[in-house]
């Protein structure tokens, strides 16, 4: 499945749906940094909030790749921790969204 060639179409929805995914996921982790920043109340709390930030970046980071030939294992990672759903990938070929939701299961 890696070598699978993707139409116009597909790159369109993959874009969206990969980047959808992305942004909710920054939105939260930025919520939840607020959070943490704003009960901080010495030193010790600061580093614990930029080393929570530093292990968030470096997941999101090793999460999020966009290359086609691996783009359908990051589906199917995100959809199995909920980040999209087999409606956002509707359009992708049969055999992709079969991929996606097969690794889904692992």
């Amino acid at each position: 499945m890696h070598d699978s060639q993707w139409s116009s179409r597909e790159k369109k929805i993959a874009h969206r749906v990969f980047e959808a995914a992305l942004q909710q996921e920054f939105a939260e982790t930025m919520t939840t940094f607020k959070a943490m920043a704003a009960r901080a109340e010495n030193p010790d709390d600061m580093w614990a909030v930029e080393r929570w930030l530093t292990r968030k970046r470096l997941g999101i980071d090793s999460k999020y790749g966009f290359r086609y030939s691996q783009l359908l294992s990051v589906f199917g990672n995100l959809l199995r921790e909920g980040r999209i759903t087999r409606q956002q990938i509707e359009g992708l070929a049969e055999d992709k969204r079969s991929c996606v939701e097969r690794i889904a299961t692992f």
